[in-house]
């Protein structure tokens, strides 16, 4: 009994009960756990939130591309479009419906039908005449038409050239943000100004702009942007006073964005349409001009880096505008592209860019009656074009005249009548004693003789028996023994 009795009282006894404890490297353990879980589900909010911001600008800027695309189509639409559609897919591994055809996919503008002559532009002035053969919309289906949508379209080659290469990949036709289209644009788009393209609406330049603040910020996007630019024609308002000689002065106008309050930009426009309602609901209002005038790129390029301009503006009024700055500008015509396409140095004054001799005040001169020339007027006396032709020309004169003291200087213009503007011939003003004159006359007709391809005659003009008034005290000569 004893032995029961004392068992069960160590029994009773009370337990000493023991806590789990965590050590410290532990614990550090767990904070950095829980630190790193925090960290997470920030950098995963921070992650949707920037998705989300991200969203709201793919939708702001589509909503803005649609807009903008939808205004173009039904108010000023370049000439034969009824839609355009930016390739921003070119699916090398689909497989068309038709061996030899090419599929593309873009956002349409407009209204495109299957069975349809449509228009391919991409690189630098090409266009290509294809067909859409196939046509499917955003959910995969075929359709035989559609309308403002993704879409995914199916064009045979047409004239697509074949590669030249055999290492070229043949199945590449096309290349990612060309542009497809209804509007026949002009017949040469190999001609350096684009004659005529104001008039039919620059419809591969006005696609790419409206599509500008999808893709922008892309560099291949933005470059072939520059191109385009460089292969349209512009128009904008200008004040023009007509002269003598059939000359007329020119006089531009410059606006200023809300981004560069403080500086002007000379306002070109891609459509005549867009340039006279600017002129009617804007500049004739405020005192401008009423009048316009057609610009080739080069020709923009050096108006717009002149003393009074800082760079242009695209359609400053819509449907989509964008600001090209001066230093921009300067890039542009410091390109490989430019130099091919309109001259070396082709946009460095903007007198000898519309068709004037380099220098305003000798500009003014010729404008209001210009060197006495017998039986050659009314004229127009031009700067002559930096070709091929009259660089060996400049050559040779500056080589015969070098060889005789007598010669002081030389100036060379080319002179078209007015009535007859396929009889072109150069103006030589020399300045020479009356003894020597007509010999070294001879002698440097002689001289140039052999390079007068394209304008076959030359005349010769005395310095010291011109009509000066008005004439500019500095002109830059041709040859000069003095410096210039």
């Amino acid at each position: 009994m004893g032995l029961f009795g004392k068992k069960k009282e160590q029994n009773n006894a009370p337990v000493e009960k023991k806590e789990n404890t965590i050590s410290d490297e532990m614990k550090i353990i767990l904070a950095a756990r829980e630190e790193d879980k925090q960290e997470k589900i920030v950098r995963a909010e921070e992650r949707q939130q920037a998705q989300n911001e991200a969203d709201k600008k793919f939708f702001m800027i589509e909503e803005q591309a649609r807009v903008a695309s939808e205004r173009l189509l039904n108010e000023v639409a370049p000439k034969g479009m009824t839609f355009f559609m930016l390739c921003d897919e070119v699916p090398f591994d689909a497989i068309p419906e038709t061996e030899g055809n090419v599929i593309i996919r873009g956002n349409v503008r407009g209204t495109v039908k299957s069975g349809t002559e449509v228009f391919l532009y991409q690189g630098i002035g090409d266009r290509f005449s294809v067909t859409i053969s196939k046509i499917r919309n955003n959910r995969r289906e075929f359709v035989e038409e559609l309308t403002n949508d993704r879409a995914e379209i199916e064009i045979t080659r047409g004239n697509i050239p074949l590669p030249t290469d055999p290492d070229e990949d043949a199945s590449k036709p096309v290349r990612r943000f060309a542009v497809l289209t209804d509007a026949e644009g002009i017949e040469d788009t190999k001609d350096p100004a684009c004659k005529g393209m104001v008039s039919v609406g620059n419809p591969r330049t006005i696609a790419m702009l409206c599509e500008y603040g999808k893709y922008g910020e892309e560099p291949i996007y933005f470059s072939m942007v520059m191109d385009c630019l460089m292969t349209s024609e512009f128009v904008t308002p200008a004040k023009i006073t007509p002269a003598k000689n059939g000359k007329s002065s020119v006089a531009f106008i410059g606006v200023s964005p809300k981004q560069h309050p403080d500086r002007s930009f000379l306002p070109v426009f891609t459509d005549n349409r867009l340039c006279m309602k600017a002129i009617k609901d804007s500049f004739a209002k405020q005192g401008g001009p009423d009048q316009r005038i057609t610009l080739s790129f080069a020709q923009v390029a050096a108006v717009s880096r002149d003393a009074h301009h800082h760079g242009f503006i695209v359609n400053p009024g819509g449907p989509v505008t964008i600001t090209i700055p001066k230093d921009l500008v300067d890039k542009m015509v410091d390109t490989k592209v430019f130099k091919e396409r309109f001259g070396n140095g082709a946009s460095d004054n903007a007198s000898l860019a519309l068709g004037g001799t380099g220098d305003r005040a000798l500009d003014n001169f010729i404008a209001n009656g210009g060197p006495n020339i017998p039986g050659v007027e009314p004229v127009l006396i031009n700067n002559p074009s930096d070709t091929p032709e009259f660089s060996a020309i400049e050559n040779a004169v500056k080589k015969y005249c070098g060889a005789h003291s007598e010669i002081a200087k030389v100036l060379i213009l080319v002179v078209t009548p007015q009535k007859n503007r396929n009889d072109k011939s150069y103006l030589c003003i020399m300045d020479c004693p009356d003894g020597p004159f007509e010999t070294n006359c001879n002698g440097l007709a002689a001289a140039i003789k052999p390079y007068l391809k394209g304008i076959k005659k030359i005349q010769f003009q005395q310095f010291s028996k011109l009509n000066k008034e008005g004439f500019p005290e500095k002109v830059t000569w041709l040859y000069s023994k003095l410096p210039q």
